[in-house]
């Protein structure tokens, strides 16, 4: 059974009887097998065709969610505001009861978490240290995705079993990057089942962790610049007092 160039397969037949078949038996076996061959390779080009048109719509509605998510940032200068935009978005789009993002304070050695919600109730900021999963992806700035959360698994990572809520079954941990340094963690977690996400929905939570990353270093910058300028307008302004000014109590009340 031939397609192209490539074997396929074989059809045999046999018989108990000696001299069965004659030279009319496999020209017309061959012309079935040929026949045949065709016909595999139609279904497999089909099949292919199929497989591709799916991965384009997949990738359609990707870039559709990715555009609206970064719309929705490019609209927003406040932290908190972004943090709850991603989030509520993530909520949307996979199948988690529990989405939070943690962000990273070097300094005191903590991980905070401006948004996390299970199972539709938004929980308070409750830092903890930087352990577990969160730990690995954030000393690695490469994203963690687990088929299953096991026993072993945990004690292998230091994670605990929950830090709040119900512990996981399958989760998926993507690192936050500015400027090659992680701030922080997106995580997705299914308390019902195993298996719960695959390459493509890594490949889109990595994407859509970039866009905010992106956007929350944007947010900061602007924000440093503002209150830069603020301090720039006040300097000018008490300069420009100072100037007005010779008699010195007049100068200490000015500044003062």
């Amino acid at each position: 059974i031939l397609a192209g160039e490539r074997v396929l397969g074989v059809i045999a037949v046999e018989s108990l009887q000696p001299h069965a078949f004659d030279e009319g038996d496999v020209r017309l076996l061959s012309t079935l097998a040929t026949s045949m061959g065709v016909a595999l390779e139609n279904a497999r080009l089909f099949d292919e065709t199929k497989r591709l048109l799916t991965e384009t719509d997949q990738r359609n509605a990707e870039l559709a969610i990715i555009n609206s998510v970064q719309d929705g940032l490019a609209a927003e200068l406040d932290m908190q505001a972004m943090y709850d935009l991603v989030g509520d978005r993530l909520q949307e789009i996979f199948d988690a009861q529990v989405v939070d993002i943690g962000v990273l304070d070097e300094s005191a050695g903590l991980i905070h978490f401006p948004y996390t919600i299970e199972k539709g109730v938004r929980y308070p900021d409750e830092p903890i240290g930087v352990i577990g999963f969160r730990k690995r992806v954030l000393e690695t700035r490469e994203p963690l995705l687990l088929d299953s959360v096991t026993r072993e698994m945990l004690a292998e990572y230091g994670q605990p079993e929950a830090i709040q809520g119900e512990p996981a079954k399958s989760s998926v941990f993507v690192p936050l990057v500015v400027a090659g340094r992680a701030t922080g963690v997106i995580s997705l977690q299914n308390v019902d089942r195993e298996h719960a996400f695959n390459e493509a929905d890594l490949r889109l939570l990595t994407t859509l962790a970039g866009s905010l990353s992106v956007a929350l270093e944007n947010a900061r910058l602007f924000e440093e610049t503002r209150q830069r300028n603020a301090e720039l307008a006040l300097i000018n302004d008490v300069q420009r007092g100072l100037a007005e000014n010779l008699e010195m109590h007049a100068m200490y009340e000015l500044v003062g």
